[in-house]
């Protein structure tokens, strides 16, 4: 089983092929569907990086700006996210939110790569049991995202048909 810093490697490539994905995809309704899967992935590593990552990395180093500022870049994705999903699926907007999303994200991975998860490595935590812990997390995240998720496309996709009805 790969151990903490291995698993947020993963999640950070996994993410950045499917930005990559979006950049090839021709069509509004095909890229959607990758944005949302990005958007998915990325909630799932923010919330498992914040329950059990951070608290413990913040436990090991003495300086706790870097737990803080990653924490502060967690929040801005996070309202992206709302803010691209509350977006018609036809919306002119949603291509130059997006890109704020990756570009955000991609200089968070950055720094978190850079600095952040050196340290974890260098530092006495147990990365293997973390590693752990993440992963049996990440399974209830999921099931919590995926619903959430869902919820929304759902009340998202009858709203914009309700909207239609009211056009003759």
């Amino acid at each position: 089983m790969p151990n903490a810093v291995q698993l947020i490697k993963q999640d950070h490539k996994k993410v950045a092929n499917l930005f990559e994905k979006y950049k090839k995809t021709k069509g509004q309704e095909a890229k959607r569907r990758i944005a949302e899967q990005a958007m998915e992935q990325l909630e799932v590593h923010a919330l498992v990086e914040e329950d059990i990552f951070y608290p413990a990395v913040n436990n090991e180093l003495s300086d706790g700006a870097l737990i803080h500022e990653a924490l502060k870049k967690h929040h801005g994705v996070k309202d992206l996210i709302e803010e691209l999903r509350n977006m018609e699926e036809d919306d002119w907007e949603f291509d130059e939110k997006w890109s704020e999303l990756v570009e955000n994200v991609l200089h968070h991975v950055a720094e978190e790569e850079s600095y952040l998860l050196p340290q974890a490595e260098e530092s006495e935590l147990d990365l293997a049991e973390c590693g752990a812990q993440m992963a049996e997390r990440r399974e209830k995240a999921i099931d919590e995202i995926g619903a959430s998720s869902m919820a929304h496309g759902a009340k998202s996709r009858l709203g914009s048909k309700q909207a239609d009805s009211h056009h003759p």
